[in-house]
């Protein structure tokens, strides 16, 4: 399985297109999905633990790292790609795409380094935004200007969660 996904990872990195239909179709990667998504919301999260000096911190972005940022971004751009715009995608067909899309969220680990970690945290967010719009368009079987629409206003919803969430937390 590491293999599978340590192979999938580089055809991402190098823009290869059809890796996202491979994902899509394979039931089987439901669980390579899970594996990146929680080996990069674990780095991610001892990042930001180390650099706030705050265990809370790790927690609070172990657990939105999973939950909000991966599951709740794939249902909200499965529901607003098919219902807004008649793309087709089941919920799993999305989480998978998704969930391979939130690799570079694992750079949130050199969030240690003073003064560039935040940035090198920040660009891995964007490349993960990037792979979640490639993910999308994929998935979804859209146009790049729907997915586009789709991918903002979904990242939008992350955004408000996120921030009602650690105004809660």
């Amino acid at each position: 399985m590491l293999q599978k996904i340590f192979s999938r990872l580089v055809r991402m990195v190098k823009f290869d297109n059809k890796v996202w239909e491979e994902i899509e179709n394979d039931q089987e990667a439901n669980m390579e999905a899970l594996v990146i998504v929680l080996a990069a919301s674990l780095l991610s999260a001892v990042g930001a633990a180390v650099s706030r000096g705050s265990i809370s911190a790790f927690f609070a972005s172990l657990i939105s790292g999973v939950l909000l940022n991966w599951l709740l971004w794939s249902w909200v751009t499965m529901f607003i790609g098919t219902k807004l715009f008649q793309g087709q995608a089941t919920f799993w067909e999305m989480a998978r795409t998704l969930g391979y899309a939130n690799a570079p969220v694992a750079l949130g680990l050199l969030a240690v380094i003073p003064c560039l970690g935040p940035f090198i945290g920040l660009a891995g967010l964007v490349l993960a935004v990037v792979f979640g719009f490639l993910a999308a368009r994929e998935a979804l079987d859209l146009t790049t200007e729907k997915t586009i629409i789709t991918v903002v206003i979904g990242w939008v919803i992350l955004v408000v969660v996120n921030v009602l969430l650690n105004i809660i937390l």
